[in-house]
């Protein structure tokens, strides 16, 4: 049995789609530029805040003064709104819930900004406390590289062997990849099967109930 479960964030423990999309849209509408669809979102999140604002840009994504200006505005946008719609995926309360009474460590590493992380942990997650939760923040490159899923593990007293990574995305493969580290994927998050099997992943679960016993036997 594994000793430490290293979460993604969007995708694989909350929905948080809607309040993302809600968010750039708005900030895209204050200056004039065209909205997009839910669907198109979908594709575009997974590579942190300024790759999700350029491609939601598209055109005019690579105008580095426009870029800053919308950045500002989504940023407070999604101060006051990133827990409006945003909530925890059926069953993962209770997965976490099940993880914390044998005795496993879990901890989170995503590429959204670290200031937005614990207030969602908060909400979403009132009753469970994470040893770590990580978001994208001076000192710790982006995920896929593996720098800090092994920051992460190292400060937590566990080794690789130990842990095993969960997410949903290309992103998550590759940097389970980049690490050497056990990769489970979520079918409930943002990315089909079809893609993730694509990028790679072998491992792949449908319900939270699922994971939990991947974890478990491992």
């Amino acid at each position: 049995m594994k000793k430490l479960v290293i979460f993604d964030l969007d995708g694989t423990l909350v929905d948080s789609i809607y309040d993302l999309a809600d968010c750039v849209n708005s900030a895209l509408r204050a200056y004039n530029l065209p909205e997009n669809t839910l669907a198109e979102y979908y594709s575009f999140v997974g590579n942190g805040i300024e790759n999700l604002i350029r491609t939601s840009m598209k055109s005019q994504g690579n105008n580095d003064e426009l870029y800053r200006k919308v950045r500002t505005f989504f940023d407070e946008e999604y101060r006051l709104h990133c827990n409006d719609k945003t909530c925890a995926y059926k069953g993962v309360a209770q997965m976490l819930s099940a993880l914390q009474a044998k005795g496993i460590k879990t901890a989170v590493l995503t590429n959204k900004a670290h200031n937005f992380v614990e207030g969602i942990l908060d909400k979403c997650f009132p009753e469970h406390s994470f040893s770590l939760a990580w978001g994208q923040q001076e000192g710790i490159d982006r995920k896929p590289s593996p720098q800090g899923l092994l920051k992460m593990i190292s400060e937590l007293g566990c080794d690789i062997s130990e842990c095993v990574y969960v997410g949903d995305s290309e992103v998550d493969v590759r940097t389970a990849e980049n690490a050497g580290v056990e990769l489970i994927c979520v079918l409930w998050g943002f990315r089909s099967k079809e893609q993730l099997i694509c990028a790679g992943a072998e491992c792949m679960v449908e319900t939270a109930e699922e994971l939990l016993q991947k974890i478990i036997t491992k």
